[in-house]
């Protein structure tokens, strides 16, 4: 086995090997080259495969090694050709097949098909690959050995992915037995789904249901509420103007009581005076009757009089001593009244109190009403707009 085919055969081509990625021979010469040159040059090289005529950038023609000394083999053939330019040779002059010309793109399996098409006699010749503006010759053999490399491979890589395939194979058939598993336990999940669907359905209902009931008491609430709050309000305003009322006759009966507090002082200041002179006439009769008593000069007229002073002086005493006791208790009812009257109008300032509080809430009551009659509005706005989007 010559060098190139050594090469090729420790060369690690891939599943896509292409003949770019193959040795390559750059031998050329021109149609006026000697063809004993040519035989010289294959004598040099054993691996050359053959040989390129090219005209520039035109290619004359193509002879591998062995039909070159096939022809130089037969009876004259080395005495008629050595000497003469290459281009006189048959295979070059009159080809029976021309080169197979391929791009250096093509994947080594095509070039290898397409070189078995051609005449048995000319399978093994070289094969023309142009890489890029260059032309140069690849072994056939070279091809033959890197087709054999890329379907080893190729043939390791279908074993391995045989066995790939096997044990994907076993994955999913344990996959499978666990998707049985996990179908037999989501049907169990969706049997149990659907009865607790069923049980979220009826309870769906009875919320709705609820719902609905609320929404009536709601709405009586709403009724209830606003009749309270309109007989409230009159009511409250009633009250707000009774206890107004209590509380100015309070204070004119408390200002009635000041004054006849001041009356029962005058009325007890002139019973001093009068008890101061019912003293006085006493003192004056008991001097007279002294005075008397001392002239030796009683009269029985005088002692009427002075019996008859005395008896008035008593009799006002008595007198005075009733209106006393009468202003006295006088006195202590207007304190009574007094007291009463305060009372009262702190518990008709307490009630007013009450009352503003309780206009307040109604007040707010009637706010709340206001707003849950707003957002009642709004809501039903809103199923309005949905049911409008959905149809």
């Amino acid at each position: 086995m010559n060098e190139t085919l050594k090469a090729t055969s420790n060369l690690q081509l891939a599943a896509a090997t292409t003949l770019a990625d193959l040795p390559y021979f750059s031998y050329q010469v021109s149609p006026e080259t000697i063809a004993k040159d040519v035989a010289d040059q294959f004598q040099r090289d054993p691996d050359l495969p053959g040989v390129l005529v090219v005209a520039g950038d035109r290619v004359i023609g193509m002879i591998s090694k062995v039909k070159f000394f096939e022809r130089m083999s037969q009876q004259f053939g080395r005495d008629l050709y050595l000497p003469r330019p290459i281009k006189l040779l048959p295979e070059i002059a009159n080809p029976k097949v021309p080169p197979l010309v391929l791009m250096a793109r093509t994947p080594v399996e095509e070039a290898v098909e397409q070189a078995l098409n051609r005449p048995p006699a000319f399978v093994y010749e070289p094969i023309v690959v142009r890489r890029g503006k260059q032309l140069v010759l690849v072994d056939m053999r070279v091809v033959l050995i890197a087709q054999a490399q890329v379907l080893s491979r190729k043939n390791l890589f279908i074993q391995q992915q045989h066995l790939h395939t096997q044990h994907i194979l076993e994955s999913l058939k344990l996959e499978k037995e666990r998707n049985q598993d996990y179908a037999k336990r989501l049907e169990s999940q969706l049997t149990r789904a659907q009865q607790m669907n069923e049980a979220l359905e009826q309870q769906e209902r009875s919320v709705r249901e609820q719902a609905e009931r609320i929404a009536q008491l709601n709405q009586r609430f709403i009724s209830i509420s606003q009749v309270l709050s309109e007989r409230g309000q009159k009511a409250f305003q009633e009250t707000f103007t009774g206890v107004n009322q209590i509380s100015r006759h309070t204070a004119e009966v408390y200002r009635l009581s000041e004054r006849l507090k001041q009356d029962v002082e005058i009325i007890d200041q002139a019973t001093h005076q009068i008890a101061e002179i019912t003293r006085q006439v006493k003192h004056i009769a008991v001097q007279a009757g002294l005075i008397a008593s001392r002239s030796g000069q009683r009269t029985p007229g005088f002692d009427i009089i002075v019996e008859a002073i005395n008896k008035l002086a008593n009799q006002v005493v008595v007198a005075n001593q009733q209106v006393e006791e009468m202003a006295n208790h006088f006195r202590h009812h207007i304190r009574e009244v007094v007291q009463s009257t305060a009372s009262g109008e702190k518990i008709a300032r307490s009630l007013l109190s009450q009352v503003e509080t309780t206009q307040q809430a109604i007040q707010e009551l009637q706010t709340l009403l206001n707003a849950e009659d707003t957002a009642a509005a709004a809501t039903e706005e809103e199923e309005v707009l949905a049911t409008a989007v959905v149809a």
